[in-house]
């Protein structure tokens, strides 16, 4: 019995640009929604999603079940974090990384030795509950998962080189509107000044050889130009969150209902 490939990391190895979604509704149909849609990924939003472990666990099958890879959003809790890969994560996405201590403390609890610290078990889900050794499961874990972390705050700008030398991140991204506030701009996360400092963030990663991650908004206007322009800069891209799609889409069902 094996553990296959993390197929995100792999097409980002390949140079590809890899598409997914925020989960906030805490339901497998969601999940499958997204894979049956044709996306490379999902980012099940534990930070604001209203989800416990038994759901997270059925939200992570679903995605297996419907072609999509399961990644998760989730703040530093290194109980969670194990919780979460042992259900079957195949990436995670820590936000508000601002020191080299605290990168070291996320990479301890999501890496096995050499790379991290973190505690084994031996019949937990992703090894089929046994059936495949801790050994192989850690090598498995330190290649294959996806960790990323958010940069949200002038403090964490400007600790990301201290932050990069960390070995055992792969990603990074911005949170613009956490950056709107910590630059006294709440509210205005297209403003100059964030767009200026997110775009120090991505250029100290990419030096750095780390994948870039960003949200973009499909409800906009100006989506089709956002995001072919994007293609050239980031290699992870979110089309915005399920709860925004459907926002939108169920408003504009019914005002056009009520229109004719």
């Amino acid at each position: 019995m094996e553990l296959k490939k993390n197929p995100v990391k792999q097409a980002l190895r390949g140079g590809q640009t890899v598409f997914g979604i925020y989960i906030g509704v805490p339901s497998p149909v969601m999940v499958e929604l997204a894979g049956y849609a044709g996306f490379d990924f999902v980012r099940i939003d534990v930070c604001h999603c209203a989800a416990d472990l038994p759901i997270i666990a059925d939200m992570i099958r679903a995605a297996e079940a419907s072609g999509v890879t399961p990644m998760i959003r989730l703040d530093y809790d290194p109980y969670l974090i194990a919780k979460v890969l042992e259900a079957g994560a195949m990436g995670l996405f820590i936000p508000d990384v601002s020191t080299h201590e605290m990168a070291r403390s996320v990479v301890d609890a999501v890496h096995f030795a050499p790379l991290g610290d973190r505690g084994t078990f031996a019949a937990s889900r992703i090894t089929r509950y046994g059936a495949i050794g801790s050994g192989e499961y850690a090598k498995w874990s330190n290649e294959e998962l996806l960790l990323g972390v958010q940069i949200e705050s002038k403090e964490a700008a400007d600790n990301l080189e201290k932050t990069l030398g960390v070995d055992g991140i792969d990603m990074i991204g911005s949170g613009r509107g956490d950056l709107a506030n910590a630059l006294g701009l709440t509210g205005q996360k297209n403003h100059p000044s964030v767009l200026a400092l997110e775009e120090k963030i991505f250029d100290t990663a990419k030096k750095r050889g780390k994948y870039v991650s960003v949200n973009l908004d499909p409800t906009a206007r100006d989506f089709a130009e956002t995001v072919a322009a994007w293609k050239n800069k980031a290699q992870v891209i979110t089309l915005g969150h399920d709860l925004t799609l459907l926002r939108k889409h169920f408003g504009d069902a019914i005002a056009t209902a009520r229109r004719n």
